[in-house]
């Protein structure tokens, strides 16, 4: 892939997308605070036992023009008593509005995964956003940016890279606390070209009551180059309850 090409071409999608967002409606103000807490857990016993618990939880404030994010998401898993998955990701962000849909934003994010490789793996990066639909029904945000990346692999191996980085966020509000959300994150090696990772997050809620929903979300990461004896592609299907305060 060129990561340059790919750069230039979502630059010039912010620039032509400020007429789309110019006809669409302004969305109510967000909450001050927001907290949202994701819950799953599977057993099952007889022929098979397997155990696996998910946890993810988003703690938002929105401070004048400043948006402050943080994140948390744990999936652990265990088959016939012994251990079979084991990934963390956890994540802080901050978000500047600087007028028209613009936004700067910087983040740092920490991952690790065991049973691809990664003893852990630190990102950080900066960028500018830009939201295409402000809702109320419908939030499309593009972004674009760049970063470092510093991993060391479960064989102690170590690797540092400059990144570009390209997402896009689409969501769907059918009505209060249900919708169909898509996450999509390209994360480019600007040092040799031929390293990139791709996560994508697929979600759709709906409410039980005011503050609690049913939730099923479907993860894909996709390392080009993955750890030694590891596979490229890591998929997580979960399903639970969230909690939104």
């Amino acid at each position: 892939m060129h990561t340059v090409t790919r750069s230039a071409n979502a630059v010039l999608w912010l620039a032509v997308a400020a007429t789309a967002r110019a006809q669409t409606p302004a969305a109510p103000a967000p909450p001050l605070l927001h907290t949202q807490i994701d819950l799953g857990f599977v057993s099952t016993a007889g022929n098979t036992r397997v155990r696996t618990l998910n946890l993810g939880e988003q703690v938002v404030a929105r401070p004048g023009g400043w948006t402050f994010s943080q994140t948390f998401a744990i999936v652990n898993g265990y088959t016939s008593g012994v251990e079979s998955a084991n990934n963390l990701k956890a994540g802080l962000r901050a978000d500047r509005a600087i007028g028209a849909g613009f936004r700067v934003y910087a983040l740092g994010t920490f991952y690790r995964d065991r049973f691809a490789g990664v003893a852990r793996q630190f990102e950080e990066d900066a960028g500018l956003a830009y939201g295409i639909l402000g809702g109320p029904r419908q939030v499309l945000d593009v972004e674009v940016g760049s970063g470092r990346i510093e991993q060391r692999g479960s064989d102690g191996a170590s690797q540092q890279y400059w990144t570009s980085r390209a997402a896009l966020h689409y969501r769907f509000n059918f009505a209060t606390h249900a919708y169909a959300e898509q996450k999509v994150e390209l994360i480019s090696d600007l040092e040799t070209f031929d390293n990139e990772l791709l996560n994508t997050e697929t979600a759709v809620a709906a409410p039980l009551s005011t503050h609690v929903a049913v939730k099923l979300d479907y993860t894909i990461r996709f390392a080009s180059r993955p750890q030694p004896t590891f596979k490229k592609t890591d998929t997580v299907l979960s399903a639970g309850l969230q909690l939104q305060f």
